[in-house]
């Protein structure tokens, strides 16, 4: 046993039992087009989301507006 600010290393899995490549890993180029459809998607996704809200909104004070006039 070590101690706590001790690091074990271990030659096939790297540091403290977790492989180091897989923090590192190499990664592709990141593509400007890939994150443009990207924000599009999400763009979309907000838009729905929005609309919703708004929609619940408006119901909410349609009833509270016929129970008013009650």
């Amino acid at each position: 046993m070590g101690r706590a600010h001790q690091v074990k290393i271990d030659k096939d899995r790297g540091v403290a039992g977790g492989f180091v490549g897989d923090n590192f890993a190499a990664r592709s180029r990141l593509n400007l087009n890939d994150l443009m459809k990207r924000r599009q998607e999400e763009k979309k996704i907000e838009k729905k989301t929005n609309l919703m809200i708004v929609s619940g909104v408006a119901a909410v004070g349609v009833v509270v507006l016929a129970i008013l006039s009650l």
